[in-house]
């Protein structure tokens, strides 16, 4: 028993230290343990039993050990201690302590584009326009979620009168992700920030196709069917909306303010609700 149970812990830290982010060293102690306790147990097997079971059991007392400080966060290397690091870039509150933890994480883990993306955002929070643009430079991976929204982002918040660039960024974003709902929403409301209704209207209904739990699809498509006319259209999109905002104050309110411009003028059908 002691040497199947040193098995399962040796595949269990196998898993722990390549697959899950723990901690390397840590692992790799553990399951030398683990090892050398199932190899001792076989050659002391057929000598004396106990030095056998203890030699098995010493493997499974310490690779446990191991096993919950790689668990626990204890070690350098682990998933939980990188995603601290990364909070803390992004929530820093000057440009040096976010500058002094990417130095940290390149240092303890190399440069990848969770870093690098990290710090391209706390640029943009502190409305460093070259520096943060020059972080998203970095980034290996130009296809992900991550750096379409981040892009998308930054020419809306730095760039924001360059429309073809946020269209050209979020259509290779939906090619390139066909099922990003949110992607499809950022698209459509691009659109209409422009006056293209129409393409607008395409791509926030697609939005809500692929997430029929989000209202803001449907919020902008009252607020469209408002500015057409088409009251009673808006009124039940605008209602569906509603119904799907939970709480969340700022699509609650925006909707709120909308239902109250419909009631004010939707007293009969207009025109384009009657056709």
């Amino acid at each position: 028993m002691p040497i199947i149970i040193s098995i399962v812990i040796f595949l269990i830290l196998t898993m722990q230290t390549f697959f899950l982010g723990g901690t390397v060293w840590l692992g790799i102690v553990g399951m030398l343990l683990s090892a050398a306790g199932v190899v001792l147990s076989f050659v002391l097997k057929n000598r004396k039993k106990y030095l056998s079971n203890v030699s098995a059991l010493a493997g499974i007392v310490i690779s446990v050990v191991c096993c919950l400080f790689i668990t626990s966060g204890s070690g350098t290397g682990t998933l939980r201690q990188k995603e601290i690091l990364l909070g803390q870039m992004v929530s820093a509150k000057t440009a040096e302590n976010a500058e002094e933890k990417y130095a940290d994480y390149v240092e303890a883990y190399g440069e990848d584009d969770s870093s690098a993306l990290c710090l391209a955002q706390y640029y943009m929070r502190a409305e460093e326009a070259d520096k943060s643009r020059s972080m998203l430079f970095k980034l290996k991976n130009t296809t992900s979620i991550d750096y379409y929204c981040t892009m998308a982002e930054w020419y809306n918040k730095f760039d924001k009168g360059n429309f073809s660039y946020v269209v050209s960024t979020l259509l290779d974003a939906v090619a390139e992700h066909p099922y990003w709902a949110k992607g499809h929403l950022m698209l459509g409301l691009s659109y209409y920030e422009n006056n293209d209704n129409t393409s607008a209207i395409y791509y926030l209904k697609k939005a809500h196709l692929l997430d029929m739990s989000d209202g803001y699809s449907l919020c902008y498509l009252g607020v469209i069917s408002y500015d057409r006319g088409s009251y009673k259209a808006a009124e039940k999109y605008l209602s569906d909306a509603k119904a799907l905002a939970g709480k969340d104050g700022y699509l609650l309110s925006l909707v709120e303010t909308y239902q109250e411009c419909v009631c004010l003028l939707y007293t009969s059908p207009s025109p384009r609700d009657r056709g």
